[in-house]
C-alpha cells in the first residue's frame, strides 16, 4: 500500500505540485483581470448592471480555461474530457432549458436596457425599483420593502412600464365636484394651487379640464408636469392641498348618492352666462344647400329659418307694410286719372 502511494508521488508528484501552484497563480491572475477590467468598465461609465454580468460571464470562461490548462498539463487526456463535457452539457442544456433561456434573456436584457438598476418599473403585476440584474433573475425592491425575483425570461415577455426613463412626466389627477358646483371658480382654484407650487413646471402649461360627467357628479382633471423624481411627492401634496381649499371654498366632493326632490323645489345653480360661440351664417349655409340630405343637415333647415333656402332672385323681398302702401298709392293714382 505505502509503496503503491511512494511510487504514485514519484511518478506525479512534481506534476501535482506544479499543477496546484499554476492554479494559484492562475487564480490570482483571474482576480487581477477581473479587477482590470472592473476599471476598465467604470472608467468608459458602463451601467453597473451591464458591467457586473459581464464580469460574472467572463468569470466563468477564464474558470473553465483555467482547469482544462491544469487537466491537460497533468496528462488528463482532453479528447475523452470534451467528450464527457460534451455529453454532460447536452444532459445539463436538455434539463436546464428554463436556466439557460434566463441566462439568454440575461443578455438580451443587457443589451436591450429597458430599464437599469435603480428605475422604478413596472413588469407584469409586480411594481418595484430594480435593485439587480443577475444572470438569471432581475431583483425588484417594492415600495413596502419586499424583495421579488423575477426570472429573465419572465421579464423579457412581460410588458415592461419603465417609470424612470425620462426626466419629467405628466400627472394627471381627477377630482370629483358636485353638479352645484360654480365649475369657474373650481378651475381657477385649481390653476392656482398648481402655479403656486414649486414643484410644477410651468412650461408645458398646466391645465384644468372638465372630464366628464359622473351620475354624482362633474369631474374636473388637472394635468402639469414635473421632474421624475418629484413625481409622487407632488401628487398627494396637491391631492391634500386640493380638499383643503376645496373645504375651505365650500366645494363639496359628493359620494355616490341619490336624491328625491319635491317638483315645486327649485334650485338655482351657478353658470357661465357667456353665449356660445356659433358658426359663421355662411359655413351652415354651404352645408344645407348641400344635395346629399341626412339627417344633421335636414337639423339644420329645421331648426332656423336662416337655413331655409334664399329666393332665386336676388331683388330684396318687400314686407306686407310696404305692399299695402304701394297698393293704396296705385289706388289713388287710378282714382286720379278717372276723375
Amino acid at each position: 500500500m505505502w509503496d503503491k502511494i511512494v511510487d504514485f508521488f514519484q511518478t506525479y508528484g512534481v506534476k501535482i505540485l506544479i499543477a496546484v501552484a499554476f492554479f494559484v497563480v492562475g487564480a490570482i491572475l483571474i482576480k487581477i483581470i477581473l479587477l482590470i477590467v472592473k476599471k476598465v468598465f467604470e472608467k468608459t461609465n458602463m451601467e453597473r448592471a451591464t458591467s457586473k454580468f459581464l464580469r460574472n460571464f467572463l468569470k466563468v470562461v477564464l474558470w473553465v480555461l483555467l482547469f482544462m490548462m491544469i487537466f491537460q498539463y497533468i496528462g488528463i487526456p482532453m479528447t475523452g474530457f470534451i467528450a464527457i463535457i460534451s455529453a454532460a452539457g447536452l444532459a445539463v442544456s436538455l434539463a436546464l432549458q428554463g436556466s439557460l433561456s434566463n441566462l439568454a434573456n440575461g443578455v438580451v436584457i443587457i443589451s436591450t436596457k429597458p430599464f437599469k438598476e435603480g428605475d422604478y418599473v413596472s413588469i407584469g403585476s409586480v411594481e418595484g425599483t430594480v435593485k439587480e440584474i443577475k444572470m438569471m433573475h432581475t431583483i425588484l425592491q417594492t415600495s413596502d420593502n419586499k424583495e421579488v425575483s423575477i426570472p429573465n425570461q419572465t421579464v423579457v415577455e412581460s410588458e415592461i412600464i419603465n417609470f424612470n426613463k425620462h426626466k419629467t412626466r405628466n400627472l394627471l389627477i381627477e377630482f370629483p365636484v358636485s353638479y352645484g358646483t360654480d365649475i369657474p371658480k373650481a378651475k381657477d382654484l385649481l390653476y392656482g394651487l398648481m402655479i403656486n407650487n414649486d414643484m410644477v413646471l410651468l412650461e408645458p402649461n398646466p391645465v384644468v379640464q372638465l372630464l366628464r360627467f359622473d351620475e354624482s357628479s362633474i369631474v374636473l382633471r388637472t394635468g402639469c408636469w414635473c421632474a421624475t423624481e418629484n413625481y409622487w411627492d407632488l401628487k398627494f401634496e396637491l391631492m391634500e392641498q386640493v380638499f383643503n381649499e376645496f373645504k375651505r371654498e365650500n366645494i363639496e366632493i359628493p359620494f355616490n348618492q341619490m336624491e328625491i326632490r319635491l317638483k315645486d323645489e327649485v334650485e338655482v345653480l351657478p353658470f357661465d352666462s357667456t353665449p356660445v360661440k356659433k358658426r359663421s351664417e355662411d359655413a351652415v349655409v354651404k352645408i344645407v344647400e348641400n344635395d346629399d340630405e341626412d339627417e344633421f343637415i335636414r337639423y339644420l333647415k329645421n331648426s332656423s329659418k336662416k337655413f331655409k333656402s334664399k329666393p332665386k332672385n336676388n331683388q330684396n323681398t318687400k314686407t306686407k307694410e310696404e305692399k299695402k302702401k304701394e297698393k293704396l298709392k296705385k289706388k289713388k293714382k287710378n282714382n286720379f286719372d278717372t276723375n
